[in-house]
C-alpha cells in the first residue's frame, strides 16, 4: 500500500473520529446547560406566577362564584408550552396545559413519571399557611427532541468530516509524499546505465528527506569505497600470487636440485654439509620472502581506523634495543626526541625502524664485519628518522631504485622488499623515504619524514608496489 493512501485512512479515520468525540462532549455539555436552563426557567416562571395563582386559588375557595377568566388566561399566557396547575387539598383546581393526573410531592425542580411518560416540575406553596400548591410541568418530550435533534446533526457531520477526511488525505499524503517519490525517482537513477548524477539532493527543503538523503548518500559512499577496497583487495590477491609463484621458482628449483644431490651415493660429508646448509639458506629465503609480500599486502589494503596517535620516541627505543640482540656484530646508539607523536598505524612505524636497522646491520658492515649504526629522532616541522651506517654505500644513481621490489644487492641474504616496504608505510602515513650519503664519512644514510600529530599528511607520489 501506498504511504498517501496510508495517509489518506488515516486521515478518513482519525477525522470523523476527533469530529464524533468532540460532538459527544459538545452534546453532554449542551444536554447539561439545556437542563440547567430549563430548571432555571421552570423556577423563574414560578416567581412569577405565584402572585397571579394566589389570587386565583383565594377566588376560587373563598368567592366560588366569581368567574376565575381573567386570571386563568394570564397564568396560561405566563406559563408557556408546558403545564400549570393548581391544587388545594389534594384537589385540583386550576389545570392548563400538559399536566399528568397524578401530583408530585415536594417543591422540587424534580423529575416526576406517570406511565411511559415523564415531567420536570417545580412547585411552591401559595397563601400564609400554604392551602394551596402551584405546580408547573414541562415534558422530557421538548427535550429529548432538542438533544435529539443534535445527535442527529453531529452524525451527519460526522460523515461528512469522513468524505472531506478521504479527499484531503489523498490530497495531503500526495504532497507530504512528493518529496520522498522524487527521492525513490534518484535513487533509482543511480544504478541506471545512463546515469548523470551518483549522489541524492539533499535539497528538498523537508528536514527529514534531507536527513535521509545524507544517509543514504553516506551509504552510497561506503559501497562505493568497500567496492574500491574490493577491487583493491582482488589486485593485492593478483599481485600476490604471481610475486610469490616468481619469486619462489628459483628458490624452489635449487632446493629441489640439492634434494636429488643428497641421494647421490658419491656424495661426500662435506659436500652433504654444504647443501644442507643450502637449503636452510634457501628456506630462510622463502620464509623471509613470503613474511615481506604478505607484509606489503597487509598495507596496501591498510584501513584508516587503524591508525592513532603513537608515540615514535618508544617505537624507536624499543626497534634498537631488539635490533641489538638480533644484530650483535653491530654497535647501535639511537638518540630519540620528544614529543614525537604522529597518527599512525603503530605496527607500520615498526616495521619502518626494523628494515632500516636490518639494512644497515648487513650492508653496512665494514671489513672487519662491524657495523656501526646511528639513529636519529628529530622534531621540527615535522618529524625526521634517520638510520645511517658506515658501509660502502650505494651510488647517487642507484639510490631511488633500492626501493624497487625484489631490488637487492648481489649476494645479498635479504629479499629485496625491505626497502620497498619502507616506502609503503611512509607514503601510507603521509611522508617520504629517501637514501642518501652519510653526512659525516662513508656509508649511507636512510631517512624518512613524517607529519606531527594535528598535520594535514601531504600523500606522497611513490608508487605502490603493485606498480
Amino acid at each position: 500500500m501506498k504511504l498517501s493512501t496510508r495517509f489518506a485512512l488515516c486521515l478518513a479515520v482519525a477525522m470523523p473520529l476527533l469530529v464524533a468525540l468532540a460532538g459527544l462532549v459538545v452534546l453532554g455539555l449542551v444536554a447539561r446547560d439545556l437542563r440547567d436552563q430549563r430548571d432555571e426557567q421552570l423556577t423563574s416562571q414560578l416567581k412569577a406566577l405565584s402572585p397571579m395563582a394566589g389570587s386565583f386559588a383565594w377566588r376560587a375557595r373563598v368567592l366560588p362564584a366569581v368567574p376565575p377568566g381573567f386570571l386563568q388566561q394570564r397564568l396560561a399566557a405566563a406559563a408557556g408550552a408546558g403545564g400549570v396547575c393548581v391544587a388545594a387539598g389534594g384537589e385540583k383546581l386550576l389545570v392548563i396545559g400538559d399536566v399528568p393526573d397524578s401530583l408530585p410531592s415536594g417543591a422540587g425542580p424534580g423529575d416526576h413519571a406517570e406511565g411511559a411518560r415523564h415531567w420536570r416540575f417545580a412547585a411552591v406553596e401559595l397563601g400564609r399557611q400554604g392551602e394551596a400548591r402551584l405546580i408547573l410541568f414541562e415534558p422530557h418530550e421538548r427535550l429529548s427532541d432538542q438533544i435529539a435533534l443534535l445527535a442527529h446533526r453531529l452524525v451527519s457531520v460526522t460523515l461528512a468530516a469522513a468524505v472531506v477526511g478521504v479527499v484531503t488525505g489523498l490530497a495531503l499524503g500526495r504532497f507530504a509524499v512528493r518529496p520522498l517519490s522524487r527521492l525513490g525517482g534518484q535513487a533509482r537513477a543511480i544504478d541506471t546505465p545512463a546515469r548523470t548524477e551518483t549522489r541524492l539532493a539533499t535539497t528538498a527543503g523537508v528536514a527529514e528527506i534531507d536527513e535521509l538523503a545524507r544517509l543514504l548518500n553516506d551509504l552510497l559512499d561506503r559501497r562505493d569505497a568497500a567496492v574500491t577496497r574490493t577491487g583493491e583487495a582482488l589486485e593485492t590477491s593478483r599481485a600476490f600470487a604471481a610475486t610469490a609463484a616468481h619469486e619462489l621458482r628459483t628458490p624452489l628449483t635449487s632446493m629441489g636440485t640439492n634434494l636429488t644431490l643428497l641421494d647421490h651415493p658419491d656424495l661426500g660429508p662435506a659436500d652433504r654439509a654444504e647443501i644442507v646448509a643450502d637449503l636452510v639458506a634457501e628456506h630462510g629465503r622463502i620464509q623471509r620472502l613470503i613474511t615481506m609480500l604478505s607484509r606489503l599486502a597487509r598495507g596496501e589494503l591498510l584501513d584508516a581506523t587503524s591508525f592513532a596517535e603513537t608515540d615514535l620516541a618508544a617505537i624507536v627505543d624499543e626497534a634498537a634495543e631488539d635490533a641489538r640482540r638480533r644484530h650483535p656484530h653491530a654497535t647501535i646508539s639511537a638518540r630519540t626526541a620528544e614529543g614525537a607523536r604522529v597518527h599512525g598505524w603503530a605496527e607500520g612505524l615498526r616495521l619502518i625502524v626494523d628494515n632500516l636497522l636490518d639494512n644497515a646491520a648487513v650492508h653496512g658492515a665494514d671489513a672487519s664485519g662491524r657495523a656501526a649504526i646511528t639513529v636519529t629522532l628529530d622534531v621540527g616541522e615535522e618529524i625526521a628518522l634517520a638510520v645511517q651506517d658506515t658501509g660502502s654505500g650505494i651510488a647517487p644513481e642507484h639510490r631511488d631504485a633500492m626501493f624497487t621490489r625484489f631490488r637487492r644487492r648481489s649476494g645479498s641474504p635479504g629479499s629485496g622488499l625491505g626497502l620497498t616496504l619502507v616506502r609503503q608505510q611512509a607514503a601510507l602515513h603521509g611522508g617520504i623515504a629517501t637514501l642518501s650519503a652519510c653526512l659525516e664519512g662513508p656509508g649511507t644514510r636512510a631517512e624518512v619524514r613524517l607529519p606531527m600529530t594535528g598535520q594535514e599528511p601531504a600523500r606522497s607520489a611513490a608508487r605502490s608496489w603493485l606498480e
